[in-house]
């Protein structure tokens, strides 16, 4: 049974093992990524009032299999999705779509919001996934970093 839980009910270092294996696919993404992984973990688990309100761990009979996080500063012009990741064994068996599901009807909840905004490289599953609900892409770039290998970065809005 599948359940959206808070961060402050796993361990530290939940989002970075969750990270880790979402991207295991190509060993450059822990090479690349691996500090910002580390940082978001160290920030949600030092500040657990903002991981719990910002951010939902989805669980399958108590497994945590994924999460997705939100940043409302710039609310109510718009809320940013970050994070948003499941683990290997659990793509493409709908989790990641009712994962990100559940984020907007909680981010919808905010008075007053105009828009959802996220951004992801072109080479992911990821663009399918926004895609399936909603977001419409509105911005591509050209990627010449050393994650280049990911794709183009690309813009997506859900306007409300």
């Amino acid at each position: 049974m599948i359940e959206f839980r808070k961060f402050t009910e796993f361990p530290r270092g939940t989002m970075y093992d969750i990270l880790q294996d979402a991207y295991s696919f190509d060993p450059r993404n822990q090479a690349v990524w691996q500090e910002n992984w580390q940082e978001s973990d160290a920030f949600f688990y030092d500040n657990p009032e903002i991981a719990d309100r910002y951010g939902l761990v989805t669980c399958i009979d108590g497994y945590p299999i994924g999460f997705v996080t939100w940043d409302p500063r710039n609310c109510p012009d718009y809320v940013e999705i970050g994070h948003n990741g499941i683990r290997s064994a659990y793509k493409r068996k709908g989790y990641g779509r009712m994962q990100l599901q559940e984020a907007i009807r909680r981010i919808c909840s905010y008075e007053g919001l105009k828009k959802i905004i996220v951004s992801t490289n072109s080479n992911l599953i990821a663009p399918r996934n926004y895609e399936s609900v909603g977001f419409k892409l509105y911005d591509r770039k050209e990627n010449h970093t050393e994650s280049a290998y990911a794709g183009d970065y690309l813009y997506y809005e859900m306007i409300l």
